[in-house]
């Protein structure tokens, strides 16, 4: 295993606590601005990085409804929000596959939104919004369809139901991942083989967020869970993953500095865990299309 001494960025990995799932609980005001702020740290590192965010948005686009030919039917999709659109490479797909429909890209962190503009400045039917997903800055019964991969996690589920609830048109769809229960489950185990606990995120088991939408407004068109597992080659590489994709925000837990021991034990902690393509991280994701009532 390797034995050098990692670098100030790679402490500094170590050192902060992935933020845990608060459930059906808003998010409060410091907590968004931290997540903010390191999401907008990492948003030119972000695309390179997000092996998994990828993965899963494909995934997700299955379940968006088709562009409808015909012109000003009722049913039409000529809004659409992407919620949590990041670096804005899902807003620009969006676009593509709805080609009458202005989307809008929106986004708590300042760098990704402008890193977007810069990626795509001259798009006719592309803006950008700096919005909370638990508070969206649009109004009620306006948006024909409300796409949405990885980021609700970082929110009060049962908010962002009630807020998209509100600004869905009747009959349209809200298009979602998110994370459950299980996530990041083998970084969870090693760490505490380690002995540094709350270090890793805890979202809702996939049951509770059921629940939570059986008791939303919205319709349950689909609802499923499916583990994606990432491979590296160490613990290092993994852990500067995770930086790269904003997903080390200081919430609660451990702080100061992890000595070379505490990392050392987690490296060995880890590697019983190794499989031919790697040292696994699996993510519990679920896939979801809910549908606002007529």
């Amino acid at each position: 295993m390797n034995s050098y001494l990692p670098t100030t960025e790679v402490m500094d990995v170590i050192t902060r606590s992935i933020p845990e799932c608060h459930g059906n609980r808003p998010v409060n005001t410091q907590i968004k601005q931290r997540i903010a702020e390191n999401f907008s740290r990492a948003a030119h590192s972000y695309d390179n990085a997000a092996v998994l965010q990828k993965r899963v948005a494909a995934r997700t686009m299955l379940g968006l409804p088709a562009q409808l030919e015909k012109k000003n039917a009722p049913n039409q999709i000529q809004r659409v929000i992407d919620l949590g659109a990041g670096t804005g490479l899902h807003s620009l797909t969006l676009a593509d596959r709805y080609s009458d429909a202005m989307i809008t890209g929106m986004d708590l962190a300042m760098g990704m939104l402008e890193f977007a503009r810069q990626n795509a400045p001259d798009h006719p039917r592309l803006s950008w919004c700096s919005g909370d997903i638990e508070s969206v800055p649009f109004q009620s019964n306006s948006i024909d369809l409300i796409y949405s991969s990885l980021a609700i996690q970082w929110c009060g589920f049962e908010q962002v139901l009630s807020e998209v609830g509100r600004v869905l048109k009747p009959g349209c769809s809200f298009v979602f991942s998110t994370l459950a229960e299980g996530s990041l489950q083998e970084l969870n185990t090693a760490w505490c083989l380690a002995g540094e606990r709350d270090r890793v995120n805890r979202f809702d088991r996939f049951e509770a967020q059921k629940q939570t939408v059986a008791r939303s407004e919205l319709i349950r068109q689909a609802f499923s869970l499916k583990a994606e597992t990432l491979y590296y080659p160490d613990v290092i590489t993994l852990l500067r993953s995770l930086k790269a994709l904003g997903v080390n925000t200081v919430l609660a837990g451990k702080h100061g500095l992890v000595t070379r021991r505490r990392l050392d034990a987690l490296k060995h902690a880890y590697e019983p865990l190794r499989q031919p393509e790697g040292l696994p991280l699996t993510y519990q994701v679920i896939y979801g299309v809910l549908q606002k009532p007529f």
